[in-house]
């Protein structure tokens, strides 16, 4: 009578084991989590200028001009304190607010800015204005949105001046319709 054994050897574990850890390789590598982390929080930053720029359209139609920081860029936690609570509850600050950027050269924004934040500036009689963040990866040349491409930049026509380089990828801008 011959016994027929049940189960696994030794070397078919092994070899499951690898492979398993092959895939699992394989995943985590094609996942890249601290890219699309920075995906996720550059999608917030888009989100919360547009929030921002929301508040101004609201205030400007009660007060026929935006909020006036003219010649010099604030961190638009300051510069808008007049817009709450009446036009948005608080303003929304980046997530990595305050985090210095000086390690990476690219990585500036708004007249060379090194550190995470949202930053606005307005021309003298508020009828303008530029708000920007500085992402965490780089907008496609050709974005509508990145500050190289914003009309309201340029110094010759509206007064503001954004001071970034037209190379400069990471500088994401919104500005008044």
């Amino acid at each position: 009578m011959d016994k027929k054994r049940k189960g696994f050897t030794l070397i078919e574990m092994i070899l499951v084991t690898v492979i398993i850890g092959i895939l699992a390789g394989v995943v985590i590598t094609v996942i890249n989590v601290p890219r699309t982390q920075a995906r996720a929080r550059d999608s917030r930053r888009i989100g919360d200028l547009k929030r921002i720029q929301t508040a101004l359209d609201l205030y400007f139609f009660d007060n026929r001009k935006y909020p006036v920081v003219p010649n010099n860029f604030d961190h638009t936690r300051y510069a808008l304190s007049v817009i709450t609570p009446s036009y948005i509850d608080q303003i929304p600050t980046d997530p990595l607010d305050g985090k210095d950027t000086s390690n990476t050269v690219t990585m500036r924004c708004m007249n060379q800015r090194y550190v995470h934040g949202y930053y606005y500036i307005s021309d003298a009689g508020g009828s303008r204005y530029v708000m920007a963040a500085t992402m965490e990866l780089p907008l496609n040349m050709q974005d509508s949105n990145q500050c190289s491409n914003i009309p309201n930049c340029d110094f010759d026509i509206s007064g503001i001046h954004c001071g970034g380089s037209s190379t400069n990828a990471y500088c994401y801008c919104v500005q008044n319709p």
